[in-house]
């Protein structure tokens, strides 16, 4: 199973159904970024792009209007080529 799964352009249903305008919103500067997620963590990408980095793993790139979901347990590297605003839900 991937660590990592994006969807690119999921559909405005599934955005509301999701509820992601009630998430919390964060800005990250261009740069790398060690993650441990204990949890699923949930991103929806407003703007920026860049690529995160499973350990043994290829980079899966994401950029701004897609869905980013990093499964529990996974130690990362969030790679930030042009700054990001996402919202996020952990869970």
């Amino acid at each position: 199973m991937n660590q990592i799964l994006v969807e690119q352009d999921p559909s405005p249903m599934k955005l509301e159904v999701l509820n992601v305008e009630d998430w919390p919103l964060v800005k990250e500067p261009v740069g790398r970024v060690a993650r441990s997620h204990d949890h699923t963590e949930t991103s929806y990408i407003l703007e920026g792009a860049g690529n995160i980095i499973a350990a043994d793993d290829d980079p899966v790139y994401f950029r701004a209007g897609d869905l980013v979901t990093v499964m529990p347990e996974t130690q990362c590297v969030w790679n930030i080529t042009e700054e990001i605003e996402r919202h996020y839900a952990k869970g």
